[in-house]
């Protein structure tokens, strides 16, 4: 069989020539048994080709367990051939080590089946009337992807020696395909979002009430843990037993007399790990709760950055300790960014995420924990990785037994969900449970959410990553949001976000995923609006001038429900409905500005109330706050100055709003 193009595909950053590591050209393929298959971030040989565990944690947390799937000799062998040629043949690497994990699931599954069945997976195509059943092991979001990868396999038949399934198959599988319709991903109720976000809050600042003490008692114990390996006494760490700590020749191990709780007692922290997990260590858990806590506020911090960013989990994991930067513009003053690593060394990149200030100190708490972990490990870390951790950085304290190889740093399985779940002290369930009004508001912007067997009043809420971005897209042009979330983004002055990605507003290049997603929902907003405006105008809706200018065409379209319809519309330019401070604005653009442009829209700019603004009685109790925020700040302010003249105008526009969505007008 032809090895000769066959060559490892992963890169790893702290080795600059990897045609120089054992694993890097295989003499033939398959490679012989002792052909080492990965090597660790130092570069040093890891697994063998014999092995039935793949550890590839220097690229990324990734593992292949060829053991955990009980598979027959036969097809345990054929499914090292198919992982090794993805590593190693250039045309069907996906890009990165660890995204041969999904490929690897898939195969997994043709195996078992295959198994199953009695046969190997190199005979599965010789039986056509088991297309079906295969394409039943599978999920309708993934059937494209398997006959992609089989189909990849095929034209790489030359190299393999042999075929999963042939054209005829593939086709025959094709054929069966369950078209995948792709669900929108849930739009988080205001309160409950709000309920999340004061309770990450909350267990970031009871972190820095502490962090002095905690630092000071991590260090402690790993620098105890380092010394009493040393030594090489058999009782490494410096808890239980103390009365081991006699010397043995010349061997002295370093202890803490009374043990865990005695040491976090006197450190003050044992009303800390009561407060947020549960329990002070005893003789048997030692320490490992100090691990659970700072689990604990590494990942509120970071489902507060991905509340706040609009980025992707995976785009999150891989953000270093110095990703916070600021962004001078000449009209919004200071607002802050998130960087990815390839903008740092590529200005054309868009690993750029524009983020209220606020978020750095999500940061800057995060790279604290980071740094601790990696300069106190029990493994070995490249100094870059020391000083510039990834703020996602996973366990490797020397009193944890997962610890003991690097990976990398990356927790690239992180689940939401599940860290919601696995702190109940922390995030109390009640705060989750979905009321009438969650329902009905989530149920708006996310019908398919109906199919969910948890969503239902009385429910709890299930969370994922991607929520957070659906939801942050959609208020940043929500003008019904809850107060709550209204008054923390004025306050976050989060509204930068939706000058920088739904309008193109500054000179500097952000993530384009990104400002896709927010300029989709600006659409579906404008839809939304405009359907309020139509069915509401002797409701909540009062137009500034007294007269419904919206065309015919767009109210068939409302009458219709076309939503769709009108989303292309907004998309083109034909209609619009903005969020503005009153209401929403029926232009596309408008030359007075858009959210802050009350006084025009108002008409106390002289000129009178503007003929494309529509006034929200959903509105009054956000002004009500803004108008007295304003009066505070007037009372301390020097008359005729530009702030001093902005906040009156302002207010004289709010108090216009009033007058016209009083219940007696």
């Amino acid at each position: 069989m032809n090895a000769d193009m066959l060559v490892f595909c992963g890169s790893l950053e702290s080795i600059s020539d990897t045609s120089q590591l054992e694993n890097y050209r295989p003499p033939s393929f398959p490679p012989p048994p002792e052909f080492y298959v990965s090597v660790d971030w130092e570069g040093s040989p890891l697994s063998k080709y014999s092995d039935n565990y793949w550890d590839f944690s220097a690229y990324g947390r990734v593992r292949f367990n060829f053991e955990k799937q009980r598979l027959s000799p036969e097809n345990n062998e054929l499914l090292k051939q198919l992982v090794f040629l993805y590593l190693y043949h250039v045309p069907i690497f996906p890009g990165t080590v660890k995204s041969v994990r999904s490929v690897f699931g898939w195969l997994c599954k043709l195996c078992v089946f295959a198994d199953e069945r009695s046969i190997t997976i190199d005979q599965l195509y010789r039986y056509p009337r088991l297309a079906k059943q295969v394409m039943a092991v599978f999920t309708p979001a993934t059937h494209k992807n398997l006959i992609g990868a089989l189909s990849a396999l095929l034209r790489s038949e030359r190299v393999l020696g042999w075929k999963v399934a042939d054209a005829e198959f593939i086709a025959r599988l094709a054929a069966i395909q369950v078209p995948h319709i792709k669900t929108q991903h849930a739009y988080i109720p205001p309160r409950i979002w709000a309920n999340l976000i004061h309770t990450t809050e909350q267990v970031m600042e009871s972190f820095e009430q502490h962090e002095a003490a905690l630092c000071d008692a991590w260090t402690w114990i790993a620098e105890a843990y380092r010394h009493n390996i040393s030594q090489g006494v058999r009782a490494r760490g410096p808890f239980g037993n103390t009365g081991s700590a006699k010397p043995h020749g010349n061997r002295v191990r370093r202890v803490y007399h009374g043990g865990a709780s005695a040491f976090l007692e006197d450190r003050g922290l044992s009303e800390l790990l009561n407060r947020w997990v549960g329990s002070v260590p005893d003789g048997k858990k030692e320490i490992h709760s100090l691990t659970k806590y700072m689990n604990l506020v590494r990942d509120s911090a970071f489902t507060y950055l991905l509340a706040h960013s609009i980025q992707r989990q995976g785009e999150g994991v891989e953000l270093r300790a110095d990703c916070f930067i600021t962004d001078e513009d000449p009209v919004l003053g200071k607002v802050g960014m998130l960087i990815g690593e390839t903008t740092k060394t590529d200005p054309d990149s868009d690993a750029r995420w524009v983020v209220p200030m606020r978020v750095e100190r999500a940061v800057k708490i995060m790279a604290t924990i980071a740094r601790l972990r990696c300069s106190n490990s029990r493994c070995r870390i490249p100094q870059d990785i020391v000083e510039n951790p990834l703020l996602h950085t996973s366990v490797t304290e020397p009193w944890n037994r997962m610890s003991a190889e690097y990976d990398g740093g990356r927790r690239v399985d992180w689940n939401m969900r599940g860290f919601i779940e696995s702190n109940p002290l922390a995030f109390n369930e009640a705060d989750f449970r979905i009321s009438e009004d969650d329902y009905r508001r989530a149920y708006q912007l996310t019908p398919q959410l109906k199919n969910k067997e948890w969503f239902r009043v009385g429910g709890i809420w299930s969370f994922c990553a991607h929520q957070l971005r659906r939801t942050l897209a959609v208020n940043l042009f929500a003008s019904d949001v809850d107060d709550s979330v209204v008054q923390w983004s004025m306050k976050h002055k989060s509204l930068n976000q939706s000058y920088y990605y739904g309008r193109n507003y500054t000179r500097v290049k952000v993530n384009r995923i990104a400002g896709d997603l927010v300029t989709v929902e600006s659409y579906r907003a404008i839809a939304r609006k405009l359907n309020d405006v139509v069915e509401n105008s002797l409701g909540d809706c009062v137009h500034a001038t007294g007269k419904n200018l919206i065309d015919t065409r767009t109210l068939k379209l409302i009458e219709q429900k076309e939503h769709k319809k009108l989303e292309a519309l907004a998309s083109k330019g034909e209609l619009a409905a903005r969020p503005t401070l009153l209401g929403f604005c029926m232009t596309q653009s408008c030359e007075y500005g858009g959210v802050e442009s009350a006084v025009h829209c108002a008409g106390v700019d002289g000129k009178g109330p503007c003929k494309d603004a529509i006034f929200s009685r959903k509105n009054r109790p956000k002004l009500a706050h803004l108008y007295k925020s304003n009066a505070e700040q007037l009372e301390s302010l020097v008359e005729n100055t530009p702030r001093h003249s902005k906040l009156r105008a302002e207010n004289e526009a709010i108090e216009v709003y009033f007058h016209a969505t009083s219940t007696d007008n």
